[in-house]
């Protein structure tokens, strides 16, 4: 038998991958009734330095429930973490009541995600997964009316290094200290007026979330985002209280109320998430901006195509721009959008719109293969 001989130098290597498992318990039971397109939303969490985020639609997206195509229990894959080209691997399998693995209930996406101000069309920051309809038998996976999906993810690659990432993952407590910080309503030092409500805050936690609301509270010009009112609140002109508040709850915990959460207080989740688009583009948040995006994206519909649009157009966001007029280029959705008053207005009043989704849909939709949103 031949001797085993050390290989020549850079012939052969070997690297480790950033791999690591998560455990989704979900309350299948309690959200089965849910309508299509309502989704819960996981905490965030982190593989190789960089975060992820699931939504779960225990009915699935809405669209693919009105084309006839079945009510599907999906997961919706986020990257949040800004970086370009990361290579991963998602296993998702059901976790049977006895304890063991699926062997039929799993699912694998291998996918290059991009989270670069949407500016990639080929390179989305999120993708779908089918877990399974609901008309199959899941009682062999229910326990206590809980479903749990195990998560493994696999970082392959990346182009870019998430900002701040190291070999240690840090820790994410401070959110929490953040979060307590303002449910607890200690020490308190700065009044908004929105509207004729009254929000308290944290000077220097609005300041280091946002530029704008540094230079309104510790700025030496006036700001056209806010103004010392003769009571000494500082006055926010042209948004209301509702969506406030929510700005408010990103910049103390990163996080929004999900859809869910919206419709059982009668909140118009469209409407909503538009104007707290434009709120967080007036002051500067850009994680809570892209998020709005990225949920729009989501809701895309023929009703909400037209406001959405105008609202890409007027707040510079390149990907929900061209979700919207990739939406449009099916000619089905095309011939239905052209019937709707906003439709006309937008012909009107966004001549540059109107030439833009002409030439998009002389080019064609996209391939299926690179759509972010495709079942």
């Amino acid at each position: 038998m031949a001797l085993a001989q050390s290989s020549p130098r850079g012939l052969i290597s070997i690297r480790e991958m950033a791999s690591r498992s998560y455990q989704l318990k979900i309350n299948y039971s309690a959200t089965i009734k849910f309508r299509p397109g309502s989704y819960l939303k996981s905490p965030s969490f982190s593989v190789g330095g960089y975060e992820w985020m699931l939504f779960y639609y225990p009915r699935g997206r809405k669209e693919t429930s009105d084309r006839g195509q079945g009510v599907s229990v999906s997961l919706y894959v986020f990257l949040r973490t800004v970086a370009k080209n990361v290579d991963a691997i998602f296993y998702f399998t059901l976790l049977e009541n006895n304890g063991s693995l699926s062997t039929t209930k799993t699912k694998r996406v291998s996918q290059a995600f991009s989270h670069d101000s949407f500016a990639s069309r080929y390179l989305p920051s999120g993708c779908w997964v089918r877990l399974f309809t609901q008309d199959d038998t899941v009682d062999k996976y229910l326990l206590d009316g809980h479903i749990i999906i195990t998560c493994t993810v696999t970082i392959l690659g990346s182009d870019s290094t998430p900002a701040g990432s190291s070999s240690t993952t840090p820790s994410l407590d401070f959110r929490e200290d953040f979060a307590n910080l303002w449910l607890d309503k200690d020490m308190l030092d700065v009044t908004f007026e929105v509207n004729g409500e009254l929000f308290q805050a944290h000077k220097l936690v609005m300041a280091a979330r946002s530029p704008v609301f540094k230079n309104i509270l510790f700025g030496v010009g006036p700001s056209q985002q806010g103004r010392l009112s003769g009571a000494g609140a500082v006055q926010i002109e042209g948004m209301q209280p509702s969506v406030f508040k929510m700005m408010l709850q990103f910049i103390y915990t990163d996080s929004v109320p999900h859809d869910q959460e919206l419709a059982n207080n009668d909140i118009d989740t469209l409407a909503i998430t538009q104007q707290l688009l434009a709120a967080a583009d007036t002051y500067a948040l850009t994680m809570l901006k892209l998020m709005c995006e990225e949920r729009l994206c989501r809701e895309l519909s023929i009703d909400s195509f037209a406001t959405t649009l105008v609202l890409a157009e007027q707040h510079d966001c390149p990907r929900l721009k061209a979700a919207c007029l990739y939406f449009a280029s099916d000619p089905e959705n095309l011939s239905k959008i052209a019937l709707t008053d906003e439709y006309l207005n937008l012909s009107l009043a966004y001549p540059s719109i109107l030439r833009a989704l002409r030439d998009k849909c002389r080019a064609g939709p996209l391939d299926s293969d690179h759509s972010s949103t495709s079942t």
